[in-house]
């Protein structure tokens, strides 16, 4: 099984073999089962190029004939809808997008096509990559789209501006990807096994994890995803840790097609066998036993009766908050017992490998965890520090933790403000700070502070007074004093401010977000956010003007020039506004009116921002002209001239190679055609017209 996908109450299927079936859960039992591709050779058993959509559409490319066929499916007959010729070679990888709005294919040719659904009609062009294509991922709400070739390398493509936004290297071949994280990031397996994540906003490509098998499909579900492979094995990543648990042994080998509807887990396998696993079978007794925080009983229920109930977040959650008392008792148990094993009560906690390699460090230094916890309760914190500062595990015990909450509260200036004499404070705090005073990362600190007692006087009282353009300048050398109350509170009210100014904003009262901004003028922490919050006030009404006026070329100037604009109401409902007229603008070019599609977007033209939308519209647009214009037979056609003009503008690409290829005459005239500049200065320097059209005089 290759695909399955929810239809209804039931499921509908494809298989490697180009069958095609309906499969009750409730009955279970088949409704439905036809084969389509009877006297073609089978796919791959692990073949990503047969796909099926949400809404009962299956695509199934030829082998060897660079045509893919889509049917629907509808009240168990099937239709064939739609061919698709516009790949020169094999469809390697095929996916519909989660809300049926577009389709994407992949090739051998390394070309990646997207059509809207279910018109199947090209809506952009993707760049070429230099080998076949491997995977491909659409984001949750079809904005992006994540492709990858055997060359290694994975694209990632903004379909709203139709614009490359990154491209990198995989340490293999890409075998599946999944967008996550509010579509910010991009989760990937690779076929020698290596677990990737890579952060859009960051530009960051990070190997985290590496698997002992071939990984074939992925799923995303909640924080988790689940990992097929080509042997009988099924990995659970966990994102937020960015750890592989929980792995789990299968019914057979060799997984095809991984789905999650509603609690179920659909689990097809090359062999034709299907496993469904409840996510949440015995989930209420299992909640039960965590409402009470029984994290050792909850965990023993699950690997008896579901190991996918650890998937839940309350289990981590529970995990996370019962372990520190765990490890407390642990740790006492360690003191005390002569023995060299884990002690029972963190036995439960070992399958989390931070907390298991947590637990490790303080059996390897159980004899100075004695010593550091003796001497911490004799309040001898010099000796205390000393041995922390040997033994670096010990600083992550909550005992040290207090020490360092202990000295922050002493070297807390204000608490010696009460003093009429500095001398007085000063002393006062020599005293308290004495058992630090030869500790290496706290002596700075003290020497700092008696070196310069005078100044922080001042500094506290710029507090008080709430200064805080000087407060904040003044604490500049002395970069450890973030740490203090003074600071904090000082900062927080510096924040609700500037709270308070982006709400005077988003309400439009400029006038009080101005008073505002003079409360923070000069305050260092915020002196790009009053930067940006005065710029959006001083632009703000040049662009609601040009706005108003549809002015969208001199909007899209300042937008570009002040960012901070973007966030207006005006300037999204702007791209808003823009993204719908495209959108319309394409479905006009998918018809072949190139007249039409200029006239609706002629007001972006010359707008940077929207240059590769405007070229792969347009493109569209001549290339469904050229298509309608020969397959109804125009007659006087100048075929010379027309695809000419299409050359000057967009080179001998493959789109106008396809058109032309079908027919000699068609080919000959490209082939002859002169003009060719690079696609570079073609692309750079298109100027669109209104047909691509030309008849003969």
């Amino acid at each position: 099984m290759l695909d399955i996908v929810r239809d209804g109450e039931e499921y509908l299927l494809v298989d490697c073999n180009s069958r095609i079936y309906r499969f009750s859960l409730k009955d279970f039992m088949f409704s439905f089962s036809k084969s389509v591709g009877q006297n073609d050779p089978i796919h791959h058993h692990y073949s990503k190029a047969i796909t099926c959509s949400l809404d009962s559409y299956i695509l199934i490319p030829r082998i060897k004939k660079s045509i893919s066929n889509i049917y629907k499916l509808s009240n168990n007959h099937l239709f064939l809808t739609t061919r698709l010729k516009w790949h020169r070679t094999d469809v390697s990888v095929a996916k519909f997008s989660q809300d049926c709005k577009y389709l994407a294919t992949g090739g051998e040719d390394g070309r990646v096509f997207i059509y809207t659904h279910p018109n199947h009609r090209y809506t952009t062009f993707l760049p070429r990559r230099a080998d076949y294509i491997s995977a491909l991922a659409f984001s949750e709400h079809s904005k992006q789209i994540c492709y990858a070739s055997y060359d290694m390398s994975f694209v990632v493509y903004d379909l709203e501006r139709d614009t490359e936004i990154w491209s990198a290297k995989s340490p293999s071949v890409i075998e599946d990807m999944v967008f996550f994280d509010g579509d910010t990031k991009i989760f990937y397996v690779c076929k020698d096994g290596e677990v990737g994540v890579f952060d859009i906003q960051q530009n960051s490509n990070t190997i985290k994890a590496h698997l002992l098998a071939w990984p074939t499909k992925i799923v995303l579900s909640g924080a988790h995803i689940y990992i097929g492979t080509r042997e009988n094995m099924l990995y659970i990543y966990h994102l937020p840790s960015h750890t592989l648990n929980h792995p789990i042994e299968l019914a057979s080998k060799g997984v095809g097609c991984l789905k999650i509807y509603e609690n179920l887990l659909f689990i097809c396998f090359v062999n034709g066998n299907i496993q469904i696993i409840d996510k949440l079978y015995q989930m209420d007794a299992f909640l039960a036993l965590l409402d009470q925080n029984n994290f050792k009983q909850a965990k023993a229920f699950a690997e008896e009766h579901n190991i996918l109930l650890k998937t839940l977040d309350v289990y981590t959650k529970v995990k996370n908050t019962t372990w520190p008392e765990a490890l407390k008792s642990a740790i006492k148990s360690l003191v005390k017992s002569q023995s060299q094993g884990i002690p029972d009560i963190a036995l439960p906690y070992l399958e989390d490998l931070q907390k298991a390699e947590e637990i490790k460090k303080y059996i390897a230094e159980r004899s100075s965890i004695a010593k550091f916890l003796s001497a911490f309760e004799s309040r001898d914190y010099y000796l205390a520090c000393k041995i922390a500062n040997d033994h670096p595990c010990i600083k992550d015990l909550q005992e040290y933790e207090k020490i360092n909450e202990y000295f922050e509260k002493i070297c807390n200036i204000s608490n010696y403000l009460v003093f009429s004499d500095p001398n007085t404070g000063k002393e006062k705090f020599s005293i308290l700070a004495e058992p630090f005073k030869d500790i290496p990362d706290k002596k700075p600190i003290v020497t700092t502070i008696l070196g310069n007692w005078e100044q922080y006087l001042i500094i506290e009282r710029y507090a008080k007074k709430r200064d805080f353009a000087n407060y904040f300048n003044a604490l500049k050398p002395y970069p450890f004093l973030k740490k203090s109350r003074t600071y904090q509170k000082m900062f927080l009210i510096c924040e609700n401010i500037a709270h308070q100014t982006q709400s005077a904003i988003a309400n439009k009262d400029y006038p009080q977000a101005q008073e505002y901004l003079k409360l923070l003028a000069g305050v260092e922490p915020f002196v790009e956010f009053v930067s940006k919050s005065q710029n959006y006030i001083n632009n703000i009404e040049l662009f609601l003007s040009q706005y108003q006026s549809k002015n969208y070329t001199e909007c899209y100037k300042i937008l570009d020039k002040y960012p901070e604009i973007r966030t207006s109401e005006e300037a999204i409902t702007l791209y808003k506004e823009t993204s719908q007229v495209f959108a319309e603008a394409k479905s006009i070019a998918q018809k072949g009116d190139v007249g039409k599609t200029y006239q609706k977007i002629q007001n972006f033209l010359s707008i940077a921002f929207w240059k590769n939308k405007v070229d792969i519209t347009m493109k569209i647009a001549y290339l469904y002209e050229m298509f309608e214009a020969f397959e109804s037979g125009v007659e006087g056609v100048d075929w010379s001239k027309s695809i000419g003009e299409y050359v000057l503008r967009y080179g001998r690409d493959d789109e106008i190679k396809n058109f032309c290829n079908p027919e000699p005459e068609l080919q000959k005239i490209l082939e002859n055609i002169s003009v060719q500049p690079s696609n570079e200065q073609s692309l750079a320097n298109i100027k669109h017209i209104q047909s691509i059209i030309f008849k003969k005089n």
